[in-house]
């Protein structure tokens, strides 16, 4: 089993999604709450099938890209998708990933636990009240996020399994 390759794709993969997310779904095209976070995907991907360390690894870098390219303050996003990649590798131990169903509500769940996260971050640093997204906005971006990112997690796996090879 090649070592390198499969990290050499997922940090391929994570600057893909990056680019992508940065550019073609952005939120300026479909709106604050309509548009899938890639990235979002991958984390959720790493937490479910990835061994910690290499996981914990591109969980962070993938989180430092989104805080230098979002403008939000540095380590919002490094400490929002680690988290979600610990969470999600202390409950993938104990169920069975492989389920779609189970994928799904990982997706929903990260979605959920990252504007929850950013949030108390934020409202932590200002006591503004008015954060500019609704809980109707973050159960819309759960639902995207679940709907667009199961088919491009079948997608990483199966071309994970490959690069393993």
């Amino acid at each position: 089993m090649n070592r390198v390759l499969p990290v050499i794709f997922l940090i391929l993969l994570s600057l893909l999604f990056i680019v992508l997310q940065s550019t073609f779904f952005s939120p300026i095209h479909f709106g604050h709450a309509f548009y899938p976070d890639l990235n979002l995907v991958l984390i959720v991907f790493l937490g479910l099938f990835s061994d910690l360390r290499r996981g914990a690894i591109i969980a962070i870098g993938n989180g430092y890209m989104m805080d230098v390219l979002s403008g939000y303050v540095i380590g919002i996003h490094s400490l929002s998708r680690l988290s979600v990649f610990v969470i999600l590798k202390g409950i993938s131990q104990h169920i069975y990933s492989q389920s779609r169903i189970t994928q799904a509500m990982a997706v929903l769940f990260a979605t959920l636990f990252l504007w929850g996260f950013i949030w108390v971050s934020l409202r932590l640093k200002t006591d503004d009240l008015e954060f500019g997204i609704s809980l109707g906005d973050v159960m819309t971006q759960g639902v995207v996020n679940t709907v667009v990112g199961l088919p491009v997690f079948w997608i990483i796996n199966g071309l994970y399994a490959k690069v393993q090879w």
